[in-house]
């Protein structure tokens, strides 16, 4: 559910307010159609109380000066586009049944937008970040757990349900492990006992044990990035979140799956860049989105 009188509320306001929806963090911030974000503010995300997103909102949109065209939020979880409501909340269980898209229409009166909070991030990386030089584009987030967005042409892909869930797919058929169980940062918790940016450091100092727990979870993710270039055909992949701070330790297995690559193989010359919107990519990627959206009339 897009919301109501799109093309037009957005001529003549084209600012949006833009919310990030974390497990511990509720991030608010308005962007311009150029993708400058501002007035950003943060609270803790109250894990019990659903009704206080309404609330949150509200307050932001009375400080932003005037009145944006559209709330886009970006949801922590697999989104039902069509109903505009999220599937599950994993780190939020209990605001599951409570969010949706015209729930919080009636609250504040005007267009909301709920988007898989990995799908803003990669239209964000398109628009503004590191694939914009790109024509089609997949996106992959590494951190706790491991998301992603594919752009096509220029658009976000997006259909009933949230695409590229990539995190969930399995790469071990007789255990049943997953890209994000094997791949992830909790992935290299588990194996090291320490966290990402630790077993990173000791990597790039030259430890031996590191560098090999680290380069094990990154040709896991590897594989899900390279089966997703097999499924969309990109030109760039872009890899962020978290544990992209690691640069190549995490980049180079997975440019390594590319680069052998033979003649044929659909994935061929798919360049490997890391992100640069950081946290904004998402917020930034809320505006793109609705600029989209208003471009197609709907």
């Amino acid at each position: 559910m897009w919301g109501r009188g799109m093309a037009e509320d957005r001529r003549e306001a084209p600012i949006v307010l833009a919310c990030d929806v974390g497990g511990t963090r509720l991030r608010v911030a308005r962007v311009d159609p150029d993708g400058v974000v501002s007035g950003k503010q943060a609270i803790f995300t109250p894990p019990d109380d659903p009704t206080s997103l309404a609330r949150v909102l509200a307050e932001a949109i009375d400080g932003l000066g005037g009145r944006p065209s559209a709330v886009v939020v970006g949801i922590p979880g697999p989104v039902d586009y069509s109903k505009g409501a999220p599937l599950r909340l994993p780190n939020l269980p209990n605001w599951e049944g409570h969010i949706q898209s015209s729930l919080l229409e009636a609250e504040l009166g005007i267009p909301v937008v709920l988007a898989n909070d990995a799908d803003l991030a990669a239209l964000g990386e398109y628009t503004y970040g590191a694939g914009r030089s790109s024509t089609d584009m997949v996106y992959v987030t590494v951190s706790t757990g491991v998301g992603a967005g594919v752009v096509l042409g220029g658009k976000l892909v997006r259909g009933r349900l949230s695409l590229a869930e990539i995190g969930h797919t399995i790469i071990d058929r007789r255990s049943g492990e997953t890209v994000e169980t094997l791949g992830s940062g909790t992935a290299l918790g588990r194996l090291s006992g320490d966290d990402g940016a630790s077993v990173a450091a000791r990597a790039a100092q030259g430890d031996p044990e590191a560098a090999r727990q680290f380069r094990e979870v990154a040709e896991n993710l590897a594989i899900g990035v390279f089966n997703l270039a097999h499924l969309f055909s990109p030109d760039t992949a872009v890899i962020g979140g978290g544990m992209s701070q690691a640069g190549d330790l995490l980049l180079g297995p997975v440019r390594d799956a590319f680069n052998a690559c033979q003649p044929g193989c659909p994935a061929i010359g798919v360049k490997v860049v890391r992100a640069e919107g950081g946290d904004d990519a998402g917020l930034k990627g809320a505006a793109a989105l609705w600029q989209e959206m208003g471009s197609e009339g709907r």
